[in-house]
């Protein structure tokens, strides 16, 4: 029984966390809907929508963008926390509890790791398809109508 009030508390606190991001879910999605309408009323009222309200949408519209791949950037930050991480545990594990070898160990498997989402970061950027300009389309025939 003297547990009881921190687990009332824990409990309370999961169920306000749900409740907090299903309301912020709710209030996005309603935001997005009075957007949606708002750009839907500018077309059929025949105003172009302005390129500055999505400029990623815009741009994509018009088939200037060149599509960016975000994997290659995920293991490149995954790799850079994995190898902060095992730095971490290095200095907790064998300095503060005094077990060297332990903490090179279990840091280093971490390290381990990070150098190798490092490494395929590097993979994938060698990879990514650089830019070129669109093919010159021939002439359109003169027009024959008189």
């Amino acid at each position: 029984m003297e547990y009881f009030p921190i687990v009332i508390f824990v409990v309370v606190t999961i169920v306000a966390g749900v409740v907090l991001m299903v309301a912020a879910m709710n209030n996005r999605r309603k935001m997005r809907e009075m957007e949606h309408r708002e750009r839907l009323a500018m077309i059929e009222r025949g105003v172009v929508p302005s390129p500055e309200r999505n400029p990623a949408a815009f741009e994509a519209a018009i088939g200037d963008s060149v599509k960016v791949d975000d994997r290659s950037q995920r293991y490149r930050t995954a790799g850079v926390l994995l190898i902060g991480f095992g730095l971490g545990l290095i200095f907790v594990v064998g300095v503060a509890a005094g077990v060297p070898n332990v903490g090179l160990g279990i840091g280093g498997a971490w390290i381990s790791l990070g150098a190798a989402s490092l490494v395929n970061y590097w993979l994938m950027s060698r990879r990514r398809v650089r830019w070129s300009p669109p093919p010159h389309r021939p002439d359109s025939p003169p027009n024959a109508a008189p």
